[in-house]
This record gives structure tokens, C-alpha cells and sequence, in this order.
């Protein structure tokens, strides 16, 4: 059984939800982690497989440094200005030996509740995994950006420790601290798995090429590997979490919506049809082609495999595609010359000869949808029973964390010059 199915087993084991949605492949919902204490690696964010659940939900609020975040309180006795570098730290307990060791020298940018901590060096990297989005903008709308996604990725990350801190603080409520540990190990080779996968993706030999391949993007495994461990924690927490809270679409839900948002349910033109070219050059005369042409559509049209005909007879380019045509929308079949035919065409229907100077064509239509409004079938009930489910899980996301930042102790130590 993989890690993420024994999460949602000790999970339910412990009392911290009614419910748990077990998902093994253990997508990301929003990276999150718990705070970096001795003996573990800086925390991180990392590229993570997989499709969101549920996106970075409300909008992103600039963190202002060495304040109280979102209206959370702060702990009392606890530093306005945590020092950083080497600095003891003692309001964060073991951690603050973190500071003391280590090289290079780890600075602390956010701290939450009295354990958990979050580096400079991990929002760094989490920015570097976004550089795509400013990497060819001018110099000064490129600082710009990396600031504003330095604070995002901040935010995100401080909220990826509030949701694994509660369910630590439940874990110890409930005695079954002793699991975290169990936990823990499970997310570690969960995050094993990924980094080979990733290894064998690039063609990867040895941990030192894949080192490298990470350090020429300003990228470390430590973070990378830490960053699979506690996503897969935190997604299925949240998930058990949401499960619980879940709203189900009924099917007066569904019909609401197919008519309040008719227009994304309209349907274009599109077929998908198969091909056959006789080259009038391969045949003595005109003529000759034609009659081989004839005989070959006959077969088609009495029922043969139209596959097998391709694959006996084309001249032309449809023997590669085991006869598919090229182009399934208006305007776009090719050659010109046979497109008034495949449109014209009903489903199973085969066409006359369509002569061109080159030669013959014969097609045939496997499948056509036709514009205008997709009905309310099983299909189209099914797409929007999806996205009212995440809709409604959005939606409780969001109260999961608004909920957090309210109970949690959040402050910014350190935002970016």
C-alpha cells in the first residue's frame, strides 16, 4: 500500500476526521509543509506532479515585514523582530539551532505559531520554479515581478505550514505524536519514488548529474525532496478535511447550472473521417485508375474494413495513419479538394469517387458532432457534477484557511528588499 493510502488510514485511525478521501496518486492541493527542525533538511518548495485539486484560493496580500499577518496574533513574550543569520532564535525553541550551525547561513523570513519556520532559501526556489513567467521581461518589470511572486510564494508557503500544523496540533491532542514519525516516514519514500521518476525522465545516470541539472537552474534536491515529502502530508489532510465539509451536486444543482452557462456548452462542427488515395501515375492509363478506384470503393461501401482497403491500396500519405484523415474542423481538411464531401457525409457513409488531377479519393465518416447546444447527457452531466465539486471545494478551502490564519500565529520576519 503506498504512503498516501496509510495517511488516510491513520488519519481516520486518530479521530481527526469522520471521513477520509483516499487518493494515491497524491496530487497537489497547495504545497505545504511543516516547520524545518534539527536533523531536517531546509523546507521547500518543489515542482509537484500531478493536477491541483483545488487552486491557490483568495487574492495575494503583499507581507508586510515584522508585522502580524492577516489579523493573527501574535504569541506572547515572542520577538517583534526575529534576528536572523547565526542569530539564537529562542523563541522557536530547537530550531533556533538552525542559526547557530550550518553553512551556508540560513535566514528566516516567516515564523509561525512557536515551532515553524520558513527560509528565505525555500521561497527563493519556490520563484525560481516560476521563471517562465518573468524571465524575458525588461530588467526593471522582471524585478518587479520576482518581488510580487517572492511575496506570493511567501504567502503560500506560510499557509502550507498552518495546514500542517493543524494537523499536528490534532495529532498531539488526540497522543498519537508517535505517528508523525510513521508518517513521515512514508512521505519519504513517496518522495524517493518522485525524484527517480524524475531521474529516469531526464535520462538522469547518477544522483551527481541530477545535482547538477538542479543547480544550473539555482534549484537544490534537499529542497525538491522535501518539498514531495510534505506535500503529500498536507494534500491528504486537507483532502480527509474537505471530504468531511464536501457539499455533493445534486442533479437540480446540475440542470441549474447547464442553464445559467449555456454558452460553454456549445459544440462546434467536427468530424473524423478515413481516407484512401489512388494515384492515377501508378496505373498504364486514366481510365485504368479509375476502375481500380471504383472497385476499391465498392468494397468499402458493401462493408469492408476500410482500414485493411487503406492498408491494401492508398498511394498517399493515409497509410501512415492507418487511413485517419488530416483536419477535423471546418476549413481545416486536407486536401481541399474532399472537404464539401466529408462534411456533406452522414456517420458509416461512404463517398463516390472525388477526382482531382492527381487521381482518386475515397473517404469515409467515422464519427461527426454537429454545432450547437450539447443536451444534458450522462457526459455533460458528469463535467459540470465535476466542477460544482470543485467549486464547492474551493470554496471550503478557502474557509479551511481563513480559519487558519484566524487561530494561527503567523509573523514576517524578513520581505524582500
Amino acid at each position: 500500500m503506498d504512503a498516501a493510502n496509510l495517511l488516510c488510514r491513520w488519519l481516520m485511525a486518530t479521530g481527526l476526521v469522520a471521513a477520509v478521501g483516499c487518493h494515491s496518486d497524491a496530487q497537489s492541493l497547495r504545497p505545504s509543509a511543516r516547520a524545518q527542525t534539527p536533523g531536517e533538511s531546509q523546507g521547500p518548495v518543489g515542482p509537484v506532479t500531478g493536477a491541483p485539486v483545488v487552486p491557490a484560493g483568495g487574492p495575494v496580500v503583499p507581507l508586510a515585514p515584522g508585522t502580524p499577518v492577516m489579523g493573527s496574533p501574535v504569541i506572547p513574550g515572542s520577538d517583534p523582530i526575529i534576528k536572523t543569520g547565526y542569530s539564537a532564535v529562542p523563541s522557536i525553541g530547537r530550531a533556533a539551532e538552525l542559526l547557530k550551525e550550518g553553512t551556508p547561513r540560513i535566514k528566516v523570513v516567516a515564523l509561525i505559531g512557536s515551532t515553524n519556520l520558513v527560509t528565505d532559501q525555500e521561497v527563493i526556489e519556490a520563484v525560481r520554479h516560476r521563471l517562465p513567467e518573468f524571465a524575458n521581461l525588461p530588467i526593471q518589470e522582471r524585478e518587479a515581478k520576482e518581488k510580487a511572486l517572492y511575496s506570493a510564494e511567501l504567502r503560500r508557503i506560510i499557509e502550507r505550514e498552518l495546514v500542517l500544523d493543524d494537523m499536528y496540533l490534532k495529532l498531539k491532542k488526540n497522543g498519537r505524536l508517535a505517528v508523525i514519525d510513521e508518517i513521515k516516514e512514508y512521505a519519504e519514500k513517496a518522495a524517493e519514488q518522485n525524484i527517480r521518476a524524475i531521474r529516469k525522465q531526464y535520462g538522469m545516470q547518477s544522483s551527481e548529474e541530477f545535482q547538477t541539472m538542479l543547480r544550473a537552474q539555482g534549484l537544490t534536491e534537499q529542497v525538491l525532496r522535501r518539498q514531495f515529502e510534505r506535500q503529500m502530508m498536507a494534500d491528504e489532510y486537507v483532502r480527509s478535511v474537505l471530504k468531511e465539509k464536501g457539499r455533493t451536486p445534486g442533479l437540480a444543482d446540475i440542470r441549474e447550472y447547464y442553464e445559467q452557462h449555456s454558452d460553454e456548452f456549445q459544440a462546434e462542427d467536427r468530424v473524423k473521417w478515413l481516407h484512401i488515395f489512388i494515384c492515377a501515375n501508378r496505373h498504364a492509363t486514366v481510365q485504368a485508375a479509375r476502375t481500380h478506384a471504383e472497385m476499391v470503393r465498392q468494397q468499402a461501401s458493401v462493408g469492408g474494413d476500410f482500414v485493411a482497403l487503406v492498408k491494401e491500396f492508398d498511394n498517399g500519405l493515409a497509410i501512415g495513419t492507418n487511413g485517419v484523415g488530416v483536419g477535423t474542423k471546418r476549413n481545416d481538411i486536407k486536401p481541399i479538394d474532399v472537404e464539401p464531401t466529408v462534411w456533406a457525409l452522414q456517420v458509416g457513409q461512404v463517398s463516390n469517387l472525388i477526382e482531382t488531377p492527381t487521381g482518386y479519393h475515397i473517404v469515409k465518416v467515422v464519427e461527426r458532432d454537429y454545432a450547437g447546444s450539447r443536451p444534458l447527457d450522462i457526459k455533460v452531466q458528469n463535467e459540470i457534477r465535476e466542477k460544482l465539486t470543485r467549486q464547492y471545494r474551493i470554496t471550503e478551502f478557502e474557509r479551511l484557511i481563513e480559519d487558519l490564519w484566524r487561530k494561527g500565529a503567523v509573523r514576517v520576519i524578513e520581505a524582500p528588499e
